[in-house]
């Protein structure tokens, strides 16, 4: 009788475990099916992450309220998709009542991704402003980008603006790790290794009207210029020179690209501020607004 009790109980507990077992399965096939969809229907790219953020009943009867955060490259991106428990019918929209977008309200709005500032190694990098400023920009840029052209021009009047408060970080990401693009970067970099003057000299020439009619030029022609404008300041360029020949440009041009891929840089110019990317144009207004003012 008691091994008979035994059997019973032990069979009754396996099937315990078997319904939460499938329980937790269940679940899992609603969220996996909202996600699904949600790249589907959105047509989220397959290297954007999609996490789940939390499920719960939905004022539409008989379906869940699957939340879910979409990591693009600059934002972090809130959506709802409606799933019923069984992970068979799936709807998609803004639920409406009285007038009231039901479903933008519990999703929330889009927000600039954050990221760990470490992540962007930053110290090795050229810079301007102090270390202690209250506000840091990291820029990812390439010489050849008009639009990044417009913008250096607008960060230098913000520098202007808030000497003290602000430190403005470079960081080359010329799109494609060969051809002229990278070479220039490479070069630009190699006058790193001279001072960090010595790279602004070299940076704000290239970002001037006539330096942006050297970016398409032969990289001799554009080594002799730079070399041109360090002499004039009392550089020595064989320093210049030497890091071109060793590669040491290259190399940095490399690790700033690493860093910007494994944060999902897409194209230049990509500004990040205090950690959070910058949608849209860096303004006085957004600026002001990290300041406190």
């Amino acid at each position: 009788m008691r091994k008979k009790l035994l059997l019973i109980l032990t069979v009754f507990l396996a099937g315990m475990m078997f319904l939460k077992v499938q329980g937790f399965a269940q679940e899992d096939r609603v969220v996996q099916v909202a996600i699904d969809h949600a790249r589907t229907q959105f047509r989220v790219p397959k290297d954007l992450e999609i996490k789940f953020l939390e499920k719960k009943e939905s004022q539409i009867p008989g379906f869940l309220a699957v939340r879910l955060l979409v990591l693009a490259h600059d934002r972090e991106v809130p959506i709802i998709v409606y799933v019923d428990p069984l992970g068979e019918k799936v709807i998609t929209g803004s639920l409406f009542i009285k007038g009231e977008n039901i479903t933008r309200k519990e999703a929330g709005e889009p927000k600039p991704r954050k990221i760990d500032m470490e992540q962007l190694e930053i110290e090795k990098s050229p810079s301007r402003g102090p270390a202690g400023a209250k506000v840091t920009i990291v820029e990812f840029s390439n010489f050849e980008c008009p639009h990044c052209q417009r913008s250096w021009m607008k960060i230098k009047e913000l520098l202007g603006k808030h000497p003290q408060e602000v430190r403005y970080v470079f960081k080359h990401f010329p799109l494609q790790s060969q051809g002229r693009p990278f070479d220039l970067s490479a070069l630009i970099s190699a006058a790193q290794e001279v001072s960090n003057e010595a790279f602004w000299l070299a940076h704000d020439f290239m970002f001037s009207d006539e330096g942006q009619t050297f970016v398409r030029k032969e990289k001799e022609v554009v080594k002799q210029k730079i070399e041109e404008i360090l002499k004039e300041k009392g550089y020595d360029v064989k320093i210049l020179q030497n890091a071109w020949e060793t590669e040491k440009g290259k190399k940095r041009v490399e690790e700033d690209m690493a860093v910007g891929k494994k944060i999902r840089v897409r194209g230049t110019p990509t500004t990040i501020l205090n950690g959070s990317f910058v949608i849209g144009p860096l303004t006085d207004k957004v600026l002001e607004s990290y300041l406190g003012k």
